[in-house]
């Protein structure tokens, strides 16, 4: 019985030694939780091409600084250099014609300007302007003598108009209203309100004291000046017309004109 308790004893000391040995002097180290989910994709850059500004009808762009027109976006020869605000304090004016983004993440808008030649366009930086939707528009039809405006495209009212005479024609295409002036900012001559317009008369250099800039303007006279072919280039209306138009139309507002 005692030959057999020794071998017994020998055995348990062994596996309490190889145990012990497993073991270690302490605990392993618990293995680091695998996370549950990824970490955050990297931001891409915006795609450069053209670039979708909203679903209005039309855009204003109002200078808020001075602004830089180019020929192309992101360069090209200087088109025209104009001013934060225009002589009577209210924001410069373009149209906005298109958008687009260059690979350097940069939003460029091609927009009409105001100078001649008539239909002129180039390209500013977006951060240049801010940018305001427009839903009015309006048309002015010499043939008909006319004067149209629209909101969403369709018809809201059409008034009489005078237009210029076949030796000083309104010119046609598309434009902007850029300025909206009244007496005394402006003579009396004008009626109530003149919307100056983005376009110049073909003809003349000057009006008066002026560049030869067209307008939608007011008249004293509307016995004698509606309906016929009265005017320089500018295009008249009854004043309570252009009263109702310098109410309505914003800054930035397309004017289009046709034979």
């Amino acid at each position: 019985m005692s030959e057999l308790k020794a071998p017994l004893v020998l055995l348990t000391l062994a596996l309490t030694v190889v145990i012990a040995g497993c073991g270690g002097s302490s605990p392993a180290a618990p293995a680091a939780p695998i996370p549950t989910t990824a970490p955050p994709a990297a931001k891409l850059a915006p795609e450069p091409g053209p670039v979708h500004l909203g679903n209005a009808r039309a855009y204003v762009a109002l200078a808020t600084t001075d602004v830089t027109v180019r020929s192309r976006p992101s360069g090209g020869r200087i088109v025209g250099l104009f001013p934060e605000k225009t002589p009577w304090g209210s924001p410069t004016a373009f149209l906005v014609r298109q958008a687009r983004r260059n690979a350097g993440g940069d939003v460029w808008l091609k927009v009409l300007v105001p100078r001649r030649p008539n239909g002129s366009s180039g390209w500013l930086l977006r951060d240049q302007v801010r940018l305001r939707p427009v839903d009015y528009s309006v048309q002015v039809d010499l043939s008909a003598r006319t004067v149209r405006l629209l909101r969403g495209g369709r018809a809201v009212r059409t008034w009489r108009a005078g237009v210029g005479r076949a030796w000083t024609p309104t010119p046609t295409g598309s434009f902007y209203v850029t300025v909206k002036l009244r007496p005394p900012q402006i003579s009396s001559v004008y009626g109530a309100w003149a919307l100056g317009l983005s376009g110049y008369s073909e003809v003349h250099e000057q009006f008066g004291t002026g560049d030869g800039q067209i307008a939608l303007h007011g008249t004293h006279n509307p016995a004698s000046d509606l309906g016929r072919e009265v005017s320089n280039g500018c295009v008249r209306l009854d004043n309570q017309a252009i009263s109702t138009l310098a109410g309505t139309l914003p800054l930035g507002t397309p004017v289009t004109i046709q034979a």
